[in-house]
């Protein structure tokens, strides 16, 4: 839960009932950037001296979570245009926090927290459109601010095996922790069991977390009776979680949180497996509802074993949704398509037309 907060990814739709639990995280917050800052000096001249004898036509920047921004001080100090590209919260509410959080950090670090904050972030290209509402919620100009989503890499290949559906299998796959939503997959399962008790089906789940929580997911699932329903697969290799997406009858999203993105939701949907997601951060974004995916209220369980259920007793309709997905992937979110717009955008902010790109291919990115 520490990392998610330090991260900024997304607003809980719960909050802690210890306040020592709070203090313990707003306590490791401050701890990691101060932790950061001590270090950018070191890295903000290590790029000085990497740049030294060096010369771009452009920096594509990408995170610099508990690196620090003063480095690109270095690039502009060298006229050198720079295209940050961002994937979660952490770069508004570390630039554009609220006025408590802003002075603390002025007071601690009064040198290099400023110089922090001073950079060239004209060219701030971020991964979806909810994420961009939420960088200019925080402060950010909108007029910095643009958005390319994420691709998926591997190969799509259709997948048309009826060991989908013999047994049936639902999967979910992420890091086992309350705001990824496992305990509202284990409470669905719970409720299409009362709905379906003699259908052959079980729930998947793969991924690994601190022990304390991922006991609590599996006594939950002992204590609701499903013992014989639901599966514990551990942490598994991306490779291994991808063979996986393509066996399961339809991959679940449970997120309480808001995602930025979730690149799990479109490498289920480039292996197949129809997606049923919660609504929450970018999902419209990824999927239509009815037509590529299912999406259910956030923390909505009943809703959630509903369209479980509607997977099971319709075939037709999970195979509709399997292809509509794949084609959805082809359309918007393959690598080669995505890289085709990061260099749209590294041409413009080098100022490289595109016409000039295709007749003249000696101009090159350095």
């Amino acid at each position: 839960m520490a990392s998610t907060l330090l991260s900024g990814d997304s607003k809980l739709d719960f909050s802690f009932s210890s306040l020592l639990q709070q203090v313990s995280i707003r306590k490791a917050n401050i701890g990691s950037i101060l932790s950061m800052l001590k270090l950018s000096g070191k890295n903000e001249a290590a790029m000085r001296g990497f740049l030294k004898d060096k010369d771009y036509d452009v920096a594509y920047v990408f995170g610099l979570h508990l690196i620090g921004t003063s480095l690109i001080h270095q690039l502009t100090a060298k006229g050198i245009p720079v295209v940050y590209h961002h994937g979660d919260e952490w770069l508004a509410s570390y630039i554009y926090g609220s006025r408590v959080k802003r002075g603390l950090m002025r007071l601690m670090s009064p040198y290099r927290y400023p110089r922090e904050r001073h950079i060239d972030l004209r060219r701030v290209v971020l991964v979806s459109d909810f994420l961009r509402k939420r960088f200019i919620e925080l402060g950010f100009p909108s007029e910095s601010l643009s958005v390319i989503h994420r691709g998926f890499e591997l190969p799509l290949t259709p997948v048309t095996s009826d060991d989908r559906y013999s047994p049936p299998i639902f999967l979910v796959a992420s890091r086992l922790a309350l705001y990824k939503g496992i305990h509202i997959a284990i409470q669905a399962a719970a409720h299409l069991n009362s709905l379906m008790p003699d259908a052959p089906w079980e729930l998947w789940i793969a991924g690994g977390g601190d022990p304390e929580a991922v006991g609590y997911f599996e006594q939950k699932a002992i204590r609701l009776g499903l013992e014989n329903r639901v599966k514990f697969l551990g942490k598994l290799s991306r490779e291994q979680v991808v063979e996986q997406m393509r066996r399961a009858t339809a991959f679940i999203s449970p997120s309480v949180f808001d995602e930025p993105f979730g690149n799990t939701n479109i490498e289920a949907m480039a292996a197949g497996a129809p997606l049923i997601a919660a609504r929450s951060g970018a999902i419209e974004e990824i999927i239509v509802n009815t037509e590529s995916g299912l999406i259910y209220n956030r923390a909505n369980h009943e809703e959630l074993a509903a369209h479980m259920k509607l997977v099971l007793q319709e075939p037709a309709v999970a195979k509709r949704l399997s292809a509509q997905g794949m084609e959805r992937v082809k359309d918007y979110f393959t690598q080669d398509y995505i890289i085709g717009l990061v260099e749209d955008e590294l041409y413009s902010a080098a100022g490289v037309s595109e016409v000039e790109s295709l007749a003249a291919p000696a101009v090159t990115l350095r």
